[in-house]
């Protein structure tokens, strides 16, 4: 009994230690094969490592390279659409007004010189530009053609007024040499009256040919004497013996500006009788002051209203352009059209008016 269990105990001691030398080989083979394995996959996972630096680098530099494009991209859009703007005020506010008052002026407008073509980098916006080209053209080529309609028009009244002119001069004279001859006071006071009809026809030519931004056609060249340029003025209205002149002083106006300053009366005071009632007289009186001489006309007419009355005024003072919706009112834009300074302010209360 004793030997086996001795012998049991040898054998499990022999196994024991024989099991631990095995483990101890394996627990070795183990640390050895996983040293090979962490040697073996040191490089391969640096490389991984490597790759990731790098693409990771890449794509912050694509990153950063699409945002500077995009802002490059969106600062050259801004600029061009910035550039087109300024274009269409320059347009607008500058170029056109411009182009406007050099036609009324008779100056020559170059539509190709007006309006140079623009480019711009952006297909879209190149596209719009060339639009915007398009209709700066059309916008110019528009006023210029205008401009020559309105400028044909005034040709044809200058033309047409200039041959009234003539044939009213050969009906005044005529009617002049009759006047003379004539005795018989029935027939003298119809002679006067187809005289001063003739007078008035040749003031509506004249305010056509004024209106046309040419000279009237009659002219002086020595001052005359301011209560002769009131009677003359007068004379041209229908109902010149209603008009009471009253005596002036030895005032006189210089050559070149009696015949606007005779118009000018002849409207105002064929406005003065045409307004007021039939029985009553127009007094028309002058009087020296500080800054020159005025020149006052007086009816028995109802006036007119004060807005009405401060834009008749406006209009005569800024020489507003010919409206032809408004032709009722013709003698107005007839004495805004003359010089500044000769026009002044409608003393009965009533803008001119075409009779």
């Amino acid at each position: 009994m004793p030997r086996l269990v001795n012998a049991t105990g040898t054998a499990g001691a022999l196994w024991k230690t024989t099991a631990d030398s095995n483990l101890t080989r394996l627990r070795g083979l183990e640390l050895s094969v996983s040293a090979g394995a962490e040697k073996r996959a040191q490089p391969i996972s640096e490389g991984i490592i490597t790759r990731v630096v790098l693409a990771g680098a890449l794509g912050l530099v694509a990153v950063v390279a699409t945002l500077v494009l995009a802002v490059w991209v969106a600062r050259s859009v801004i600029r061009e659409l910035r550039r087109l703007r300024r274009e269409a005020i320059d347009l607008a506010d500058v170029r056109l007004p411009g182009v406007i008052r050099r036609l009324r002026r008779g100056e020559e407008v170059d539509v190709a010189a007006e309006a140079p073509p623009l480019a711009f980098g952006t297909r879209e916006i190149d596209q719009v530009g060339e639009a915007f080209n398009a209709a700066r053209r059309t916008a110019i080529q528009s006023a210029v053609e205008e401009a020559t309609l309105r400028r044909n028009v005034s040709d044809v009244f200058v033309n047409l007024a200039r041959r009234s002119q003539t044939l009213l001069h050969r009906q005044l004279k005529l009617l002049d040499s009759m006047e003379r001859r004539i005795e018989t006071p029935d027939d003298l006071e119809d002679l006067f009256r187809v005289d001063h009809l003739a007078t008035r026809m040749r003031r509506h030519a004249e305010g056509l040919i004024i209106l046309s931004g040419q000279a009237p056609g009659r002219g002086w060249r020595s001052p005359v004497a301011i209560v002769d340029v009131a009677r003359a003025a007068a004379s041209e209205v229908e109902d010149y013996t209603r008009v009471n002149v009253a005596p002036m002083t030895r005032a006189a106006i210089v050559g070149p500006a009696v015949a606007d300053v005779i118009h000018l009366l002849a409207e105002l005071i064929e406005n003065a009788a045409t307004f007021s009632p039939p029985h009553t007289t127009v007094q028309v009186q002058g009087q020296a002051v500080s800054h020159g001489f005025t020149l006052e006309v007086e009816d028995r007419g109802l006036s007119m209203d004060e807005p009405s009355l401060a834009a008749a005024n406006e209009r005569l003072a800024t020489a507003a352009e010919f409206d032809l919706s408004d032709s009722a009112q013709l003698g107005l834009f007839v004495v805004g059209s003359w010089p500044a300074g000769t026009a002044s302010r409608s003393p009965c209360g009533r803008p001119p008016t075409a009779a």
